[in-house]
């Protein structure tokens, strides 16, 4: 059985994704919830929506961008053993 390949991370990421999107729809329920109720209109519960989801947007844009500096560098990469001999560590 052939194992499957994962895509490879783009370069730059989409602005918007799926979680960017489930979000803001979390974050903005209590306005579709009144817009269900009648004490919103449609419009107005749209607006709450797209200004939550411009939030989220730019939060997720500034993560990304500023994880990096904080994670610090990436640790070495572990030796894996291909023939099935203990990898001895490379002297200093």
């Amino acid at each position: 059985m052939a194992r499957r390949r994962s895509r490879p991370a783009p370069e730059t990421p989409a602005l918007i994704d799926l979680r960017v999107l489930f979000v803001a729809a979390l974050v903005a329920s209590p306005a579709a919830y009144r817009a269900s109720q009648g004490l919103l209109t449609i419009d107005q519960a749209l607006t709450r929506f797209l200004l939550v989801a411009l939030a989220c947007t730019a939060v997720s844009t500034l993560v990304r961008a500023v994880w990096p500096m904080v994670a610090g560098p990436a640790p070495e990469p572990v030796p894996v053993p291909t023939d099935g001999q203990p990898v001895s560590p490379q002297p200093e």
